[in-house]
């Protein structure tokens, strides 16, 4: 790279330095670090990830059961949560993502979308949080206008957290070089373990009867680290995308993106197996609280104990996967873990039926879970093309929402049918199953482009299958 200038740290400071003589495993995108300097990284973007993942527990965990207590039906609840975000998913993470590529800042690309998002994630999370109580005490209200009136305003909360939901897995290919992707996925997973383990152990039991001030101190910590880590994380300086100066219109914006994106037959094997094990997890995303609360007996209390314990397994795990997934590769690794929630999500479906079955069904499944995790960000790093990646990883998210967005309704019909949710694990364990015939589709392809030892990511421009 000759003398390029790049902002290096080694501290908790940057400074402006040349690039000539510096190790380039230790370098990304305008980067450079020292040791010292990329572990203090990883530590501040861990610090902003604890609060991305306490704040994303809260919808999840309780917005279900509060729609319930509210008369929703499944249906309703798949609609609001699963099938209106979905939709919504797919307007407006093409667009954040493609211009977010080509976006030129002194904060970076990534950075502006994941701070200005933040304050109105906030404000709909605390307006979520007191809406029960507040329609608790309006008796003038008609039966139906509180389900509805919160229904709202998770929307709204949605909108603004897809923007920082998709940017924010956008920044870490930024910021961190691919030598070590896989070790900081691992942390990153380990971070995401800890705050569900915090979050189901400790919290959850206290929102059952101050959820309004459980909301509030969440999200205003979310806003805090966020903003810290804004602050203390630089990107780097980006060459010039490939159509910079060319005027885009709307119509061509959109022209642009589909021709890039789904031009190269290559990738869609690789997008329907993504779309297809998010969508194994919708029901249970859904339902699992009401399941053990309606259907096991379990108290607040116990599912979160449960939950925590799985928190725990993640924290323990997080790590050693993050090795086997720099030293065997991401796709193999996500491979066998969809072999393993295939096979537990088996077990479950026919010995879960009290407390003790449920624990250990939920543990099993954080550990399959956390080895697909640790492997599914790693997999897009050594999939997509770098140059084009927040826009490939956002035409990902669009099947995925078309897929979710169906399936949140349908899954919500399903069981409204079905009334029983004991059937979320099969619903599982058929879509991990497709999924894994897309993921032999997408590994012989692979293979064929070379492998783990000369892949080269097809890019727009080259227009061959």
């Amino acid at each position: 790279m000759g003398s390029e200038s790049v902002l290096f740290r080694n501290g908790f400071r940057y400074r402006r330095a040349e690039a000539s003589g510096l190790p380039s495993a230790l370098r990304v995108e305008g980067l450079q670090y020292t040791y010292p300097g990329l572990l203090l990284t990883v530590l501040l973007i861990g610090i902003g990830a604890f609060g991305y993942f306490l704040m994303s527990s809260l919808v999840g965990a309780f917005l279900p059961v509060e729609l319930e207590k509210m008369g929703a039906s499944n249906t309703f609840i798949g609609i609001f949560i699963t099938s209106i975000p979905y939709v919504l998913n797919m307007i407006i993470t093409p667009v954040v993502s493609f211009q977010s590529d080509r976006l030129r800042t002194r904060l970076g690309r990534r950075m502006p979308y994941i701070l200005c998002s933040a304050p109105f994630v906030t404000l709909f999370l605390i307006l979520i949080g007191w809406t029960p109580a507040f329609c608790a005490g309006a008796e003038w209200m008609p039966q139906w206008l509180p389900r509805i009136l919160l229904g709202m305003l998770s929307v709204g909360y949605q909108i603004f957290f897809l923007i920082v939901g998709s940017i924010i897995y956008y920044l870490f290919p930024d910021v961190i070089p691919e030598r070590f992707i896989g070790r900081f996925m691992a942390l990153f997973s380990l971070t995401g373990s800890l705050a569900g383990f915090i979050f189901s152990r400790w919290l959850l039991p206290f929102g059952e009867n101050h959820l309004g001030w459980l909301f509030t101190a969440v999200s205003l910590f979310y806003l805090a680290v966020i903003v810290f880590m804004g602050r203390t994380v630089r990107e780097g300086a980006y060459p010039p995308p490939d159509d910079a100066g060319k005027p885009f219109s709307p119509v061509g914006m959109v022209r642009s993106y589909f021709r890039d994106c789904y031009s190269i037959p290559f990738y869609y094997s690789f997008f329907i197996m993504m779309a297809l094990s998010d969508v194994s997890t919708v029901c249970r995303a859904m339902f699992n609280f009401l399941y053990a609360k309606n259907t096991l007996g379990l108290s607040y209390a116990e599912f979160g104990e449960i939950m925590g314990w799985g928190g725990v397994v993640g924290v323990l795990l997080s790590f050693p996967v993050g090795l086997l997934v720099d030293r065997f590769h991401a796709l193999r690794v996500y491979a066998f873990g969809l072999l393993l929630v295939v096979a537990v999500n088996l077990f479950s479906f026919f010995l879960v039926h009290d407390y003790r079955s449920f624990l250990v069904s939920s543990l099993l499944l954080a550990v399959v879970y956390t080895i697909q995790g640790a492997a599914t960000l790693p997999c897009f790093v050594a999939i997509l093309p770098k140059a084009y990646y927040g826009q490939f990883s956002s035409a990902n998210a669009l099947l995925r929402a078309a897929f979710m967005a169906i399936c949140g309704a349908g899954g919500g019909a399903l069981f409204d049918w079905l009334r029983n949710y004991q059937y979320i694990y099969m619903w599982d364990f058929l879509f991990t199953a497709a999924a894994l015939g897309a993921f032999g589709v997408l590994y012989r392809s692979w293979q064929l482009r070379g492998g783990a030892q000369s892949y080269i990511a097809p890019l727009p421009r080259d227009r061959r299958p």
